[in-house]
C-alpha cells in the first residue's frame, strides 16, 4: 500500500510544482492583472505549498511511523502562517509572490532534510524559526537609525574583521577556512558579511557622488575578496567580486568600467586556479568525473547519476538513494530532489528560482530610495550568483563551488542570512518611508 502511495504521490507533486511554478511565471507580469486576481493566484500557490509539505511529510510518518513528522509538519505550517503574517504587517503592499517563494523552498529544504536525517530537519526548523525573529527584530533596528548609508565604513570594519577572524582560526572545510567553531556550535561569518558588505558599497556610492564613491567601494571590496581568497573560500569570493562588478555598473552604468572589472575578475581566476590545488582538483572531477570517479570525480559522479536515475518524474519521494551522494544535505540537495522528484520537478523549481531572481530585481527598481535601491539589487545578484554557482555545479555545468541553495541547503548561517535578506527587501519602501518621516 505505502509503495502505491509513493508512486501516487510522484503525479500529486509534480502537479503541485506545476501549479505553482506556472502562476509564479504569470505573477512576473502581475501589472496586467486586478488586484483580485493576484489574490486569488497568491492563495492558490500558498495552497500548492501547504499541500505539497503535507504529502510529504505524510509518506514519511506512513514510511517509518514515526508521530513526530505530523507534529513536525503542524509546527512548519504555524511557523509559514507567521512568517506571511509578519511581512504584510511590516510593509504594504507586500510581495506575495515573493513570500510565497521563500516558503516553497523553505517546505522543500524541510522535506528533505526529514527524508536525508531527521536530526538536521529539527535543528534547521530551529534555525528557521530563530531565523524568523531576527528578521523582523532586524528590519525593526534598521528603521531606528537614520542616515545609514553614513555608517559605510563601520560595515566595511565590522565585515573585514570577522573575515580576518575566520582566516585566522577559523576551521578548515574541503580545502577552505569557512566558520568558527563554539563547542558544538559552528557559525560561518561570510554569509552575514554578505549583508554589510552590500551595506557598504552602497552606501559609498549613495554618500559620495563621484569618483571617491567608485574608489573606497573598490578598495574595501578588494580587501574582502583578498581576506577570503587568503582563506581560500574561493566561492564566496567569487560571490562578493561578482556583486561588487554589477552593483559599480548599476549605480555608474560605465560600460568601460565593466569591461575592465571583468577582465581583471578573469584574470584573478586564472591566478586561482594556478594557485589552489584544490581548485585545480576540482576542475578535474568538472572536466571528467569518471576518470578520477574513484576520488576526486566520486561526488560529482554520484550526482549525475542520481540525476540520472530519477528521469522525468522521479522515483518517488522516499523511494531513491540520495544518502549516496556525498554532503547531500549541503551542497548536493539539488541532486537528491532531482532524483525523487524528477527533472520536470527539478526544471519547475529552477524556474521558480528565476522567478525569485526577477521579483527582487523588480522590488529593488521600485524602490524610492537610492540606498535600498542597491542594497535590494545586490541581495537579487548575490541570490542569482548563488544559485547558478550552486546548481551549476550539481548539474556539471560548472565546477563545483561549496556555495549553498539558498533556503534549500542545510545551514543555519545561510538559512539566517537569507532570512533578513529577504525580509529587508519586502520592507525596503517602508524601511525609506519610516527613515525620513
Amino acid at each position: 500500500m505505502i509503495n502505491v502511495l509513493i508512486s501516487f504521490s510522484r503525479i500529486t507533486i509534480l502537479a503541485f510544482a506545476l501549479v505553482f511554478t506556472l502562476i509564479d511565471i504569470i505573477q512576473i507580469f502581475e501589472y496586467r492583472f486586478s488586484e483580485v486576481a493576484d489574490s486569488i493566484f497568491s492563495t492558490i500557490q500558498a495552497l500548492m505549498v501547504v499541500l505539497y509539505l503535507s504529502n510529504t511529510s505524510l509518506l514519511l510518518f506512513l514510511v517509518n511511523e514515526d508521530v513526530n513528522y505530523l507534529l513536525l509538519l503542524a509546527g512548519q505550517l504555524l511557523l509559514f502562517a507567521l512568517i506571511g503574517i509578519s511581512l504584510n504587517k511590516l510593509t504594504y503592499p507586500a510581495s506575495k509572490a515573493l513570500i510565497n517563494n521563500m516558503l516553497f523552498f523553505l517546505a522543500l529544504s524541510f522535506s528533505f532534510l526529514e527524508r536525508l536525517s531527521s536530526g538536521r530537519a529539527i535543528r534547521q526548523f530551529v534555525f528557521a524559526i530563530v531565523s524568523f525573529v531576527i528578521g523582523i527584530l532586524v528590519v525593526m533596528i534598521i528603521r531606528k537609525i537614520k542616515n545609514i548609508e553614513s555608517l559605510m565604513f563601520v560595515f566595511a570594519g565590522l565585515g573585514i574583521l570577522l573575515l580576518i577572524l575566520v582566516s585566522l582560526i577559523g576551521r578548515v572545510e574541503y580545502g577552505a577556512k569557512l566558520s568558527l567553531s563554539f563547542g558544538n556550535i559552528s557559525i560561518q561569518p561570510s554569509e552575514f558579511v554578505k549583508l554589510l558588505y552590500l551595506f557598504f558599497i552602497s552606501g559609498c556610492i549613495v554618500t559620495y557622488k563621484d569618483f571617491r564613491g567608485f574608489l573606497f567601494a573598490s578598495i574595501g571590496s578588494a580587501i574582502h575578496v583578498l581576506i577570503l581568497v587568503f582563506s581560500r573560500d574561493l566561492g564566496t569570493a567569487l560571490i562578493f567580486l561578482v556583486a561588487y562588478v554589477f552593483l559599480i555598473f548599476i549605480a555608474y552604468k560605465n560600460y568601460i568600467v565593466l569591461i575592465l572589472e571583468i577582465a581583471l575578475a578573469s584574470i584573478g581566476g586564472v591566478l586561482a586556479y594556478s594557485l589552489f590545488p584544490h581548485i585545480q582538483a576540482r576542475f578535474i572531477a568538472w572536466s571528467d568525473p569518471l576518470s578520477v570517479v574513484d576520488d576526486k570525480g566520486y561526488q560529482i559522479s554520484q550526482s549525475l547519476f542520481a540525476i540520472g536515475t530519477g528521469s522525468w518524474v522521479g522515483s518517488g519521494f522516499t523511494a531513491g538513494q540520495p544518502a549516496k551522494i556525498p554532503v547531500v544535505s549541503k551542497d548536493f540537495i539539488f541532486a537528491a530532489i532531482a532524483e525523487e522528484l524528477g527533472t520536470i520537478a527539478a526544471i519547475c523549481i529552477i524556474l521558480c528560482l528565476m522567478c525569485t531572481c526577477i521579483q527582487l530585481f523588480n522590488v529593488a527598481f521600485n524602490c524610492q530610495d537610492s540606498f535600498f535601491m542597491l542594497v535590494v539589487n545586490g541581495i537579487a545578484i548575490i541570490f542569482s550568483i548563488q544559485t547558478i554557482l550552486n546548481i551549476g555545479g550539481v548539474i556539471k555545468f560548472i565546477p563545483s563551488t561549496g556555495v549553498t541553495l539558498p533556503f534549500v541547503s542545510y545551514g543555519g548561517s545561510s538559512l539566517l542570512s537569507m532570512f533578513i535578506c529577504f525580509y529587508l527587501a519586502e520592507c525596503s519602501n517602508d524601511l525609506y518611508y519610516i527613515e525620513d518621516n
